[in-house]
């Protein structure tokens, strides 16, 4: 091989590893959180879209999942550190089964209403915790065929990280 073709392989292999390098700190800047909405607007019309066609498996996307909950909302919670100490697996279990109770009842009550969405709002303190942030006490206003509005407390919280929105969980 002559030498012009070993420099040329040899600066080819450089900027390989040069592109791969950076590939991978600019691929871990900013995650996208899975099924997470730009706006508390978007969440609600998502909600009330999923209500509409029936489908629970949607309402259940746009809520916290099992890794996320257990991986980086809980350990920020003072009831999983001492003197409290829940476990992880315990609270999520409870948070679950409330959110299943809740998707049913509220697709047994609204699903397939042809209902509007119309605005949500948060009427209790927003609560900061390490990497995100609480909106409590939702409210979802909802719009039936015949134009009435009706004010729904059927969500929990929302969670809000790295500007993006998904809910925390179903009233049940």
């Amino acid at each position: 091989m002559r030498r012009s073709s070993k420099l040329t392989v040899h600066a080819s292999y450089i900027l390989l590893t040069t592109l791969i390098v950076y590939s991978s700190f600019v691929g871990c800047e900013k995650s996208v959180w899975k099924n997470s909405l730009d706006s508390p607007d978007q969440l609600g019309l998502a909600v009330v879209d999923a209500l509409n066609r029936k489908d629970i498996e949607q309402l259940d996307r746009l809520r916290v999942q099992r890794e996320e909950y257990l991986d980086w909302i809980w350990p920020a919670f003072p009831a999983s550190r001492p003197p409290n100490n829940f476990p992880g697996d315990f609270a999520w279990s409870n948070l679950n089964k409330k959110c299943n109770t809740g998707m049913k009842k509220w697709i047994a009550h609204f699903g397939g209403v042809n209902l509007k969405f119309v605005d949500i709002r948060f009427d209790r303190p927003e609560e900061t915790y390490e990497g995100f942030q609480l909106l409590r006490g939702t409210v979802l206003t909802l719009q039936n065929v015949a134009g009435e509005k009706r004010e729904l407390k059927i969500l929990g919280s929302v969670v809000v990280k790295n500007g993006r929105y998904k809910l925390m969980s179903y009233e049940d």
